[in-house]
């Protein structure tokens, strides 16, 4: 009798180790999603809908196109609901259908009114403060 006393004694407690360790771990999974960076989104045709683009022709094999998608990621937050940003990828069939569109090459950044007007490009690779810059130029 004693014996099944401890077996259930033992069981309880070698439960309780065990869903320590998922909740820590499914912890640390919330966390990593969390930190992850948020994507673009690559849908064109709101250029012209009454908000402000920016359009990056996003090249992965370029330094620059990474450099620049940094840059956006870091200023995003401060221009939500202001502008939207958008990455044309040279990989896929709308952002082909963009560059023919706007005869640009990859790491273009343009910049559109919210009637679609093009305003200005930019060939050159951006950073945060430059961006910044930039952004309050052009959409004042």
């Amino acid at each position: 009798m004693q014996a099944a006393n401890e077996n259930k004694a033992d069981s309880r407690r070698s439960i309780w180790p065990k869903l320590i360790t998922l909740i820590f771990i499914l912890l640390i999974g919330a966390l990593v999603v969390s930190l992850l960076p948020r994507s673009f989104s690559q849908d064109t045709s709101i250029i012209g809908k009454g908000v402000n683009v920016v359009v990056l022709v996003y090249d992965p094999n370029l330094v620059q196109s990474g450099e620049t998608i940094t840059a956006m990621n870091e200023v995003r937050d401060e221009y939500e609901g202001h502008l939207e940003f958008i990455v044309a990828s040279i990989n896929t069939p709308s952002g082909e259908t963009f560059i023919d569109a706007h005869g640009v090459r990859p790491s273009a950044l343009l910049f559109f009114a919210a009637s679609g007007e093009r305003l200005q490009i930019l060939y050159s690779p951006q950073d945060g403060k430059s961006l910044r810059i930039n952004l309050d130029a052009v959409f004042k």
